[in-house]
């Protein structure tokens, strides 16, 4: 069977189509500690039936019903680190691939909807294994995929925002899980999935400009105890501010105030 999920991946673009067997396989293989098998063969060949429209509707009826029911989003994340974290993190980006299609084509109910956009949000709450590249076993990078998440959720059509400060609070938790300086550019990932809530307009510019400006001074009083990580959170929250200036170059009433907060970090070298 994987020889002929490789020459799936072969196949011109748009000449894909898969067997019921075929997409069993894939989602049984998102948790294979093989990184060509997980990465390269299963995630590539669902992501490229999403976005080519490869699957027939009993087939996302089965994709969708596995994310649901089987919760494998979640599956060991209070546990200590261990091989599970792959299982999730590449469940996390099975989610945005069906949120970017039901963005276009309606293909979930309202519950099954409401789910993933909730678990978007709490998957990266509760995520603490912050491993990104994993020697022998692949990428990991739970933050990274878990921001793809979340900017599915945040740019899809039918999200409402119940609490802005809520959910600009993710980036507090994350900062408060994490032990040392990202590696991998997950802070842009995570700038990116935010800027995809200021893109389509489900934060306001008041709220995201007082929420930045708090938590620009709490990363300074942390620095406050002399502590390397401290420094690492600093180092980590400037790579996202300058996401942001890049990212929002068209809305200068947010671009100013953070270009702002970058020349402040910089002001100790002048």
């Amino acid at each position: 069977m994987q020889n002929e999920l490789e020459n799936l991946l072969h196949l011109p673009k748009n000449q894909l189509s898969f067997t019921d067997q075929h997409v069993y396989i894939l989602l049984n293989n998102l948790g294979s500690i093989d990184p060509h098998l997980r990465d390269n063969l299963s995630y590539s060949l669902l992501a490229r039936g999403f976005q080519e429209n490869s699957f027939n509707k009993e087939q996302l009826r089965m994709i969708i019903d596995f994310f649901i029911n089987k919760k494998t989003l979640f599956h060991q994340i209070t546990e200590p680190e261990n091989d599970s974290v792959f299982l999730r993190t590449f469940t996390a980006l099975l989610g945005a691939l069906i949120l970017a299609m039901d963005s276009d084509q309606t293909i979930l109910t309202n519950d099954e909807r409401q789910t993933i956009f909730n678990w978007s949000i709490a998957y990266l709450e509760l995520e603490k294994d912050y491993r990104s590249f994993v020697k022998n076993k692949g990428w990991a990078h739970s933050i990274a995929h878990g921001s793809d998440f979340l900017a599915a959720t945040l740019r899809h059509p039918k999200f409402i925002i119940q609490d802005q400060i809520d959910l600009l609070n993710l980036i507090r938790t994350i900062f408060n899980n994490m032990q040392i300086t990202f590696v991998d550019d997950e802070e842009k990932r995570l700038a990116y999935a935010f800027f995809q809530g200021l893109k389509t307009q489900k934060f306001s510019t008041s709220t995201f400009i007082e929420f930045i400006n708090e938590f620009n001074t709490e990363r300074y009083q942390k620095l406050a105890n002399d502590n390397l990580l401290g420094w690492h959170q600093l180092s980590t929250w400037l790579a996202i501010l300058q996401s942001w200036y890049f990212l929002l170059e068209k809305r200068p009433e947010l671009q100013v105030p953070i270009a702002n907060l970058i020349e402040k970090y910089y002001d100790a070298y002048k």
